[in-house]
């Protein structure tokens, strides 16, 4: 009977991964800050969200490709998963991954999250030379990526993060993605963004991020950082981050209604047993 990690032992287990991505980032100048709501725990808490138990980082399009293309030729103490390693993974962003450890997931399909416990990695892509076109870049892959989250269901469910609503157009898209060849869809999207050089744009954004528009930001914004305390260890982080989370969450140091202080979450993880180590 496998041990389940609890959701200390998970966090645990999430930063020991943030520490190790850290330390080849810092060895390599590969640049990389926080992102999303680690970054806006590390500001407003100092450390994880209290009602949130995952670690997002985000990457320069070029570092996130060295960053993988490192991991994949160095002995690391990590797994990694990502389109270019496991063609049914059709994330958006890749998964560093503690081997030892196991999810079990009712929702995703096999081989579609990380085989055990993850932080995320979001590459940041350049878009365009002004904001309209910036947004239309990144609008004009809108219903292809909805299309592709769905394509990772093994089943419809009810999201904890949007609107009731919402949830007519999130059938239709799970219904749609049963006919979908997911892997030529990943390879198309991923290709319209990876052959704009992310030095050379004004704006740029996490493509796969869950903010949409909001992500879209001056290309500046992602390429100076500083120190910031998270968990008791320093990381790095955007300096402009004022910039970035007052796009994404407004007013970010207020607290959000008690009712949505929960983990989007559906996974366990369990520690693996030892035969299935050997």
């Amino acid at each position: 009977m496998k041990t389940e990690i609890n959701l200390e032992q998970l966090k645990q287990l999430e930063v020991e991964l943030l520490s190790e991505v850290h330390k080849i980032c810092s060895q390599e100048n590969f640049r990389y800050s926080l992102g999303g709501g680690t970054l806006l725990g590390a500001v407003r808490h100092k450390g994880f969200i209290p009602w949130d138990d995952d670690i997002d980082i985000m990457m320069p399009r070029p570092d996130y490709d060295a960053f993988i293309s490192y991991c994949e030729t160095h002995d690391v103490p990590f797994a990694v998963q990502y389109f270019g390693n496991d063609k049914t993974y059709v994330d958006l962003s890749a998964k560093i991954f503690n081997p030892h450890t196991v999810l079990v997931n009712d929702n995703v399909t096999e081989g579609e999250i990380s085989s055990g416990v993850f932080i995320d990695v979001f590459p940041i892509d350049g878009l365009a030379q002004t904001y309209k076109k910036a947004k239309k870049a990144f609008n004009s892959t809108r219903f292809k990526r909805n299309l592709l989250i769905a394509c990772q269901w093994k089943k419809f469910f009810r999201s904890k993060t949007h609107a009731w609503y919402y949830e007519p157009f999130r059938f239709a898209f799970f219904v749609l993605s049963r006919f979908v060849n997911k892997t030529r869809l990943f390879d198309k999207i991923q290709k319209k963004y990876k052959k704009i050089d992310f030095n050379s744009v004004k704006y740029a954004a996490a493509v796969g991020g869950a903010y949409r528009e909001k992500e879209i930001l001056n290309q500046k914004v992602f390429t100076k950082y500083i120190d910031l305390p998270f968990e008791g260890n320093n990381f790095k982080a955007i300096s402009s981050y004022d910039t970035y989370l007052s796009s994404i969450y407004g007013d970010y140091m207020k607290l959000p209604p008690e009712e949505k202080r929960v983990s989007h979450h559906t996974f366990k993880a369990f520690y693996k047993e030892i035969e299935e180590l050997k």
